[in-house]
């Protein structure tokens, strides 16, 4: 079995020196291409009381000869299950923007990038209070703002001109009905890697699909709510000692992180550690100047990593409870915790459908 992955060494700091922001004196708001084209009426058809089968009419061309009729389009399956149900954890394709791509806005370059904002080498920087709606941007977000990003029904598709797809520094960020992904062969970041969702911003995430980077979300500060999402399909790379730590989710302590009804999947090959990439689905990583305080992790389904959930200290006032862990194969077990402060255990159950006894 390989050595056990590093704590350290992945916590959100300021990005790449850039020039100084936009600062736009009212709030920004991108709508949504329409999603509809406009209705058209159709002309009247004649009736005939024959009762034949109709027949295709197949019209001459100006050459002479005969056009075959227009194949029609095949129906698309609708995504698994439906929309997601409250309460629930998302099945893969439940989650994330579910939409027609082709509707979306396209931001690449400076020359659509949205009044107020810049494209800065491969990303889109503001600050502000910014809405983003049907959009879909191929490159990174930057914000350093004092106010709310809020991101509805779009796709982010990073690169590593950015530290992540989705970098908040700072102020708050609500995005929900997203796909957050990358595309790209160089790591996000340096060293071990960054998040999907990255930074000391707070965060209100919901029903976002997450995949491509080393982590999924790294969350600073805590205050945040993440629920419903799926994040999966992180960045493998390098080998020991350079190699990315994998986590669906990692934090750096703060009060009031909650963390629930999520389908957060880091394992591979069947295995939930394959020996040198996987850290943990979940892991809490606070120290003396942040502790954790009331975290909530409730309903998800978690596989991947040494230890699937790892918690810890100083830590207080912690709810694990109705959570679902995937296979062990290849790690240590499904919690590991630092030094106490969890108030309350229950419903915990492994893949076995065996209760995992508080540790």
């Amino acid at each position: 079995m390989g050595a056990i992955v590093l704590t350290a060494g992945c916590k959100p700091m300021a990005g790449k020196p850039a020039p100084d922001l936009p600062t736009p004196s009212t709030t920004i708001t991108i709508d949504p291409v329409p999603s509809t084209a406009p209705t058209t009426t159709a002309a009247p058809t004649t009736t005939s009381s024959s009762t034949a089968a109709p027949t295709t009419t197949v019209q001459p061309t100006a050459t002479g000869t005969v056009s075959s009729p227009k194949p029609q389009p095949v129906p698309q399956p609708a995504p698994p299950g439906g929309a997601v149900a409250a309460g629930t954890v998302p099945q893969p394709g439940q989650v994330g923007f579910r939409g027609d791509a082709t509707k979306l806005k396209i931001v690449d370059g400076p020359g659509n990038a949205p009044a107020g904002t810049r494209w800065n080498t491969g990303a889109l920087r503001f600050s502000g209070n910014v809405t983003l709606d049907g959009v879909h941007v191929k490159g990174g977000i930057e914000y350093n703002g004092g106010g709310t990003l809020t991101i509805r029904n779009s796709i982010i598709e990073g690169n590593h001109f950015s530290w992540a797809p989705l970098l908040g520094n700072s102020g708050h960020i609500d995005v929900r009905d997203t796909t957050i992904t990358y595309k790209d062969s160089q790591w996000p970041g340096p060293q071990w890697g960054n998040g999907a969702i990255h930074g000391d911003a707070t965060v209100t995430v919901i029903r976002c699909d997450i995949s491509g980077t080393p982590d999924g979300i790294q969350n600073g500060p805590g205050n945040s709510t993440i629920e419903q999402n799926y994040i999966h399909g992180m960045l493998r790379a390098g080998a020991y000692p350079n190699n990315t730590h994998n986590d669906g989710i990692q934090n750096y302590g703060g009060a009031n992180l909650s963390i629930k009804y999520n389908r957060i999947d880091i394992s591979a090959d069947g295995k939930a550690y394959d020996g040198t990439h996987q850290n943990a689905a979940v892991f809490i990583m606070p120290d003396g100047s942040s502790p954790s305080k009331n975290l909530q992790v409730v309903g998800n389904y978690l596989a991947g990593g040494g230890y699937i959930l790892r918690l810890g200290s100083p830590m207080s006032g912690t709810i694990v409870t109705g959570n679902r862990f995937g296979t062990t194969a290849g790690g240590w077990g499904e919690v590991l915790l630092d030094n106490g402060g969890i108030s309350q255990w229950a419903n915990n159950v492994s893949a076995s459908g065996a209760q995992v006894p508080q540790p």
